[in-house]
C-alpha cells in the first residue's frame, strides 16, 4: 500500500520561505511590468539584484510532493507576454542580446535566446503563480508551488541564469548602460532599492 502524502499544503504555502518567494517574484514582475518608465541604467541593475535575490529564493523553497499531477491555470496571455518582451527589448536598444541557452532536458541542443525573450518567459511563470496564490486555494498553491519550480529547474532557471551573466557583464564592463535617448521614466527610478537596503 503507498504511502499517503503526509504534507500539509497550507503549512507549506504560507511558510516564510515560500512568502520571501512570493514577495521577492512580485518585485521581479513589477519592476518588468514598469519598464517603459525606468531608466535603463536602473532596470538592468534593478533587474540584476532582483534576479539574484529570485534565485537564492527559489532554491530555499521546501521540496513538494504532490499526490496527482496537477497544470495551473494560466493567466498571462500570448499579449501579456509580447507586451513585456517589446518593452525591455526597447529598453535595452543596442544592449539587447542574443545568447547560446542550453536546458537541462536537452543540454546537447542548444539555441538563441535574447535577454527580453528570457524576461518575458520568467515573468510569464512567475505571474501565473502570483496570480494563483492570490486566489487563495491552498491545494492549488501547493500543486502550482509544485509546477513552479519544476518549471525553475527546467525552464525559467537556465533564463535568469543567462541574464545575471548577461547583466554583470554590462554592469561591471566599459560599455555605457545609460539611455541613448537621454530621456528618463517618470516612475521613481529608486522604487525597488528599498529590497537591498
Amino acid at each position: 500500500m503507498a504511502q499517503k502524502n503526509e504534507q500539509n499544503p497550507q503549512d507549506i504555502v504560507y511558510s516564510d520561505y515560500v512568502i520571501e518567494f512570493i514577495t521577492v517574484a512580485n518585485e521581479f514582475c513589477k519592476l518588468v511590468e514598469n519598464v517603459n518608465y525606468i531608466a535603463r541604467e536602473t532596470f538592468i541593475e534593478n533587474t540584476y539584484k532582483i534576479l539574484v535575490l529570485l534565485q537564492l529564493k527559489t532554491l530555499m523553497l521546501p521540496k513538494i510532493e504532490p499526490d496527482a499531477d496537477f497544470e495551473t491555470e494560466s493567466f498571462v496571455s500570448e499579449q501579456d507576454w509580447y507586451l513585456v518582451d517589446t518593452g525591455v527589448s526597447n529598453k535595452l536598444g543596442s544592449l539587447e542580446l542574443f545568447s547560446e541557452l542550453r536546458e537541462p532536458a536537452n543540454p546537447d541542443s542548444p539555441f538563441e535566446i535574447s535577454i527580453s525573450e528570457c524576461i518575458a518567459d520568467t515573468y510569464q511563470d512567475l505571474k501565473d503563480f502570483i496570480n494563483l496564490y492570490q486566489v487563495g486555494n491552498s491545494e492549488a498553491i501547493f500543486l502550482g508551488l509544485n509546477e513552479c519550480k519544476n518549471n525553475y529547474e527546467q525552464v525559467w532557471g537556465p533564463r535568469i541564469m543567462l541574464v545575471i551573466r548577461e547583466f554583470h557583464n554590462l554592469l561591471f564592463g566599459d560599455i555605457d548602460i545609460k539611455d541613448e535617448t537621454g530621456i528618463e521614466g517618470s516612475l521613481d527610478d529608486d522604487s525597488h532599492e528599498e529590497m537591498f537596503n
